[in-house]
């Protein structure tokens, strides 16, 4: 189902997983300066009754570059506090497209707060700035040169915005860059292989727990393994990666727990995932259990309604050309798939996909990378 070529192909996009080339050690990308909506509210109004001026610059800030620096810089120069709003994920996807944004919202304020001269960072879950304006309220909206002139119903908006609340509108006068340029430079001209990442849930991602959710305190027993986020990290900065996350979920044919909790399950650990910098493009879960095995079963009441004449369950490819029907893809997109798991049902699924396969048991991150480096 999938071959491998050695020829290098061109990138499709960028994966988000870049961020990992400055990743920290324990990949803590927290800052005392990223701070809520609400408490952005308070500081600002406190500092503004204090008789002190409060800039706002607002943006992806996606890829952050020497414009972005440059900007930032002077607007600190034209006030006393400097606030950064950082356009979250969804709204710059729909914004800029599929696969951006190259890095999370996390990352991006992340990077922002590192630099000395700005003071705060919140992100905002807006569509439009507009709405920001209205809500923080600055002294001063702080825009770049090339929105001096214009007269679009968006900045039109902003300007009465910042009006309204009594501050003015600022221009900062550097040289602009645009990471949308930036951005399609590197796909078009960076070759790099693009690998399917098939992993496994439970003792693979994160550590396994018979029937994880079937206990009401389960976020507690959610644990990520840091051997296998290291090395998912590390694929994910050197290849063109997509990554799907499929299981076996038979607690559900069991009645242990509802289809939902596998969700909430899901949605929980690719939180945890976010946080280190690793975004998964699917996940898929089999609630079901094949009829043969319902019967060989004594003594499980199985949910009649999850028992199929032939689930979809691994090794079964079914769950891997679902996610990849779901991204509108196909397994000859890719240059090679590995299975990342821990048992024969993992195994044998990379043997039905003709993909590799990297046995997690009781492996260091260094060991699995320098196994992995040996299928390329």
């Amino acid at each position: 189902m999938f071959r491998y070529s050695k020829t290098f192909i061109f990138s499709s996009g960028l994966p988000l997983a870049l961020v990992n080339m400055f990743k920290a050690e324990d990949n803590d990308f927290s800052s005392d300066k990223i701070i809520g909506f609400g408490a952005a509210v308070k500081k600002i109004s406190e500092f503004k009754q204090a008789n002190k001026t409060v800039g706002l610059c607002h943006g992806g800030f996606d890829l952050l570059h020497p414009g972005h620096i440059k900007h930032l810089e002077s607007a600190a120069k034209l006030c006393d506090y400097l606030f950064v709003s950082i356009t979250s994920d969804r709204f710059v996807t729909a914004r800029k497209g599929s696969g951006r944004p190259i890095f999370s919202e996390l990352l991006r304020a992340y990077s922002v707060a590192a630099l000395n001269f700005v003071d705060f960072v919140v992100v905002s879950d807006f569509e439009r700035a507009v709405h920001v304006v209205e809500r923080l309220k600055p002294s001063f909206y702080i825009k770049g040169p090339d929105f001096v002139n214009k007269t679009t119903p968006g900045i039109t908006a902003e300007r009465r915005a910042i009006e309204a609340a009594g501050g003015e509108v600022k221009y900062t006068a550097d040289q602009k860059f645009s990471s949308t340029e930036i951005i399609n430079h590197i796909k078009d001209n960076v070759k790099r292989e693009k690998i399917l990442l098939v992993i496994d849930r439970d003792g693979t991602l994160v550590e396994h727990v018979d029937f994880l959710g079937r206990d009401e305190n389960w976020m507690g027993q959610v644990k990520l393994q840091k051997p296998v986020i290291d090395l998912i990290s590390y694929v994910q900065t050197k290849y063109d990666t997509v990554k799907i996350v499929i299981s076996n979920q038979q607690g559900v044919a069991r009645n242990y727990f509802a289809l939902k909790t596998v969700a909430d399950v899901n949605g929980c650990i690719a939180e945890f995932l976010r946080e280190k910098g690793v975004v998964i493009d699917n996940w898929q879960f089999c609630p079901d259990v094949d009829k043969v095995y319902a019967a060989s079963a004594n003594g499980v009441q199985f949910n009649p309604d999850f028992v199929k004449d032939k689930a979809m369950r691994k090794p079964s490819p079914g769950m891997v050309l679902q996610a990849l029907k779901e991204l509108n893809m196909t397994p000859g997109d890719f240059d090679m798939a590995v299975v990342i798991g821990d048992s024969r049902n993992d195994a044998e699924l990379a043997e039905n996909i003709n993909a590799e396969f990297i046995d997690v048991n009781s492996k260091s991150y260094e060991a699995m990378k320098k196994e992995f480096s040996t299928l390329l």
